[in-house]
C-alpha cells in the first residue's frame, strides 16, 4: 500500500479514530488514488487528528496541498495531492455518505 496512505491509517489508528477506512479511487478518479475516511468523537479529537497528521507529514516532508473544513462543521480533509484523508464527527459522515458515493463510481 501507499506509503501516504499507510502512515495516514496509522496515525488515525493510533489515536483513537473510529472506522478508519481506505478507498482505492485510482480507477475512477484523475485527482486521487485513495481516499481515507475516519470518524472523531467530539470536535477536540477531530482538530487534534488533523494536527497531528499535519504535523508527522511535515515531520516525514510529506507535503499536503490544502486543508479545508473546521472541526466546528464536523469534517476536516485533508489533500496529501494522491491522498485525500477526511475527518468527520460520526454525525456528519452519516449525513455525508462518503463511502456510499465513492462506491456508485
Amino acid at each position: 500500500m501507499d506509503k501516504v496512505v499507510t502512515l495516514a491509517k496509522k496515525l488515525l489508528n493510533d489515536h483513537k479514530a473510529e472506522d478508519v477506512v481506505v478507498i482505492d479511487v485510482k480507477e475512477r478518479t484523475p485527482f486521487a488514488e485513495y481516499y481515507v475516511l475516519a470518524s472523531a468523537s467530539n470536535i477536540r479529537q477531530l482538530n487534534a487528528l488533523t494536527e497531528i497528521i499535519e504535523d508527522e507529514f511535515s515531520k516525514k516532508k510529506i507535503s499536503i496541498n490544502h486543508i479545508e473544513g473546521t472541526p466546528e462543521s464536523g469534517w476536516m480533509l485533508i489533500d496529501a495531492h494522491h491522498v485525500i484523508i477526511n475527518i468527520f464527527s460520526k454525525e456528519e459522515r452519516e449525513r455525508i455518505s462518503l463511502e456510499k458515493i465513492l462506491a456508485k463510481n
